[in-house]
């Protein structure tokens, strides 16, 4: 395993995995977001994989609210957002964002 990279997402928060991987993985991200704060995401280039790791929330889109604990999941599609909210003992999620394609319209 020459080629293996370990990176401590608590210690960095953040990193770029296209340094690392080949493919469409993108940004990858372990926000920690304190008791009321609050988070955007868009998926206008990219979609985004959004897992909960501690903590209590909620997710809003549209007219839907999902709850947010430990071991919820989100995916958020081209065209979508969602915003995240920290419950009263804060929230950890961890943030996947994949680059998509452009649209074959954009061919025409």
């Amino acid at each position: 395993m020459k080629n293996a990279v370990l990176i401590n997402l608590r210690a960095v928060r953040e990193t770029d995995a296209r340094n690392h991987l080949t493919g469409p993985l993108g940004r990858i991200r372990l926000p920690r977001l304190q008791p009321g704060e609050r988070e955007t995401l868009v998926a206008d280039t990219q979609e985004h994989t959004l897992f909960t790791v501690q903590g209590t929330g909620t997710a809003v889109t549209g007219s839907a609210t999902v709850p947010l604990h430990h071991g919820v999941a989100l995916t958020l599609p081209l065209g979508s957002s969602v915003t995240v909210e920290a419950g009263t003992d804060g929230l950890e999620v961890f943030i996947a964002s994949l680059d998509t394609p452009q649209r074959s319209a954009d061919a025409s």
